[in-house]
């Protein structure tokens, strides 16, 4: 369903994006879809997207009205998603945006997984590491996994850095299979 919903999502997120860069509004789209993206994990309004008697204009009408910081475009915009009942994959249209602009900005946001909290200074020394390595502004979403034993597993995009102990004896098992 994942899958399915990123296709679904491409062509919405790259017409919201184009609009967004030529507008100069690339961070109020962003954080517009960010927030219509979460209205969907409130459990009563994703139940009223499948609903048979709730019509197209009253989820949108209905997410509008949520949104008051929403302009006329992306108003729009939602309406549209409504009307083809596309609203359910506003959270894979919000990702996929999000990553057109990480990519535009030559950024990226690199989600490590350690096995012991990082401090700043390791921190900053992983940045220019990864800087350095992938040719863009990394910005760092850190959390801990005491499994991993040791070390830290890397995921950059598509790029996955394992460099955890647990990756290592796992690599190893499978050797000497």
């Amino acid at each position: 369903m994942k899958g399915e919903l990123t296709t679904i999502a491409r062509p919405y997120a790259t017409a919201a994006f184009h609009y967004a860069l030529e507008a100069y509004a690339l961070p109020e789209w962003e954080a517009a879809l960010t927030q219509a993206a979460q209205l969907l994990t409130n459990k009563k309004i994703a139940a009223l997207l499948t609903h048979p008697q709730v019509t197209p204009n009253q989820l949108a009408d209905l997410f509008c009205d949520g949104l008051s910081a929403l302009n006329d475009a992306q108003k729009n915009f939602i309406r549209l998603l409504a009307s083809q009942r596309r609203l359910p994959a506003l959270a894979a249209i919000t990702a996929c945006f999000i990553g057109y602009r990480e990519e535009h900005e030559k950024r990226m946001t690199v989600k490590v997984v350690s096995a012991v909290v990082l401090n700043e200074t390791q921190q900053d020394a992983l940045k220019t590491r990864l800087t350095e390595r992938l040719k863009r502004a990394i910005s760092l979403e850190c959390t801990v996994d005491i499994n991993l034993i040791g070390g830290a597993l890397l995921r950059a995009g598509d790029i996955v850095f394992d460099g955890s102990v647990k990756g290592k004896l796992n690599r190893l098992f499978e050797f000497l299979r």
